[in-house]
């Protein structure tokens, strides 16, 4: 433990008690002994039995698969406050632009997971995720019946919500502004017709055609609600570079072909070739684009967590649980970052892992 204790954030002992993940117990009295258990139900497949079965090889603590729980379960306030300070240190946490005061900007995303067990059970993890604080603000377990919309959170003034194209509704836009939030959307073809003031269908196509690459241009317009009013709405645009748009088009085709998706429209091929954002935003086109950029800086660390150290397989459907687990995932992929930035080495999460384990 004392090998990469150097490597772990300042205060991390003090602050287990300070996030109360480290009460009084007969069994785990130490924040070493309980990081140790915690990174034993990550690094098995989110199994309470096998981290209770290697806490007491390891450290020859006798602990139950329920205590075990309970421990591992109160543990995500301290795991995400360490995850953070880590991921900080890498530079992994966006600096929020001037322009932005004191709104927060919060990520709308889910993902499809099945649950560890013997009844294995597909449910749909729906997150919400501040941005420029690097943390999760709200996570949902749902049955994969569950949409993905933006009324799946709570939604305070204040807030910018960005969000991919299955989140491109009108419900979702008016829940948005009825909770006094602002919204920057990528837009879907084909979701919602665009009207001008004079109440006339308008096609977005006609006011793109003429950009060059990476030039943006925006478009005042309007949608009609249920009650036949017809309510503003901000599209940004921006024409991809060649490079993103060919891109672009071999995924299209490669999910066509794997029966992802059904055959598109050209004008939905065309429209493919532009970053169409619908916003409620005043600021310049270039926020309007540079809010929703830091998205994808976000996407790829998800990515990380999910390819290399197996977050997606989500083992529990208890919200503070599934914390622990996504937390746990995070403060161990930045570690093994820092620890190889700083020594220069290969290794493995099992290798970091002994290391905590070792007496």
């Amino acid at each position: 433990m004392k090998e990469i204790e150097k490597y772990l954030p300042k205060g991390w002992e003090a602050k287990a008690k300070e996030k109360g993940a480290l009460k009084r117990s007969r069994h785990i009295k130490t924040a070493e002994e309980l990081l140790a258990l915690n990174m034993l139900y990550i690094t098995n497949d989110g199994s309470f039995q096998m981290a209770s079965l290697g806490i007491r090889i390891a450290k020859g603590i006798e602990l139950n698969k329920t205590a075990a729980y309970k421990r591992i379960r109160g543990s995500w306030r301290w795991l995400r406050s360490m995850a953070e300070e880590l991921c900080a240190e890498q530079g992994a946490s966006i600096r929020k632009p001037a322009f932005l005061g004191e709104k927060r900007v919060i990520l709308a995303d889910a993902s499809d997971e099945t649950t560890k067990g013997k009844e294995k059970s597909t449910w749909r993890l729906h997150y919400a995720f501040d941005l420029f604080n690097f943390s999760a603000d709200q996570m949902k377990l749902t049955g994969i019946e569950t949409g993905e919309k933006l009324s799946n959170y709570e939604i305070r003034e204040n807030e910018i919500w960005i969000a991919d194209r299955i989140y491109s509704t009108m419900s979702g836009i008016e829940y948005v502004l009825s909770k006094g939030g602002d919204y920057v959307i990528r837009f879907k073809s084909k979701a919602f017709n665009l009207y001008d003031e004079k109440g006339e269908r308008i096609e977005l196509l006609s006011f793109l055609r003429e950009l060059r690459a990476l030039e943006s241009t925006d478009i005042r317009c309007f949608y009609r609600h249920e009650t036949k009013e017809m309510r503003p709405i901000r599209i940004v645009a921006m024409k991809k570079e060649e490079s993103a748009v060919e891109e672009s088009k071999r995924k299209m085709k490669r999910k066509v072909s794997k029966k992802q998706e059904k055959p598109v429209y050209e004008e939905t091929v065309e429209l493919n070739e532009y970053v169409v954002l619908a916003t409620s935003l005043e600021y310049t086109n270039e926020q309007i684009i540079e809010l929703y950029r830091a998205r994808w800086q976000i996407e790829q660390v998800f990515y990380r967590l999910k390819s290399l150290f197996g977050y997606g397989d989500v083992p529990s459907k208890n919200e503070d649980t599934v914390k622990a687990w996504f937390y746990g995932k995070l403060f161990l992929a930045a570690l093994c970052e820092k620890i190889l930035k700083l020594k220069s080495v290969s290794f493995s999460p099992e290798m970091v892992l002994s290391t905590t384990l070792a007496v």
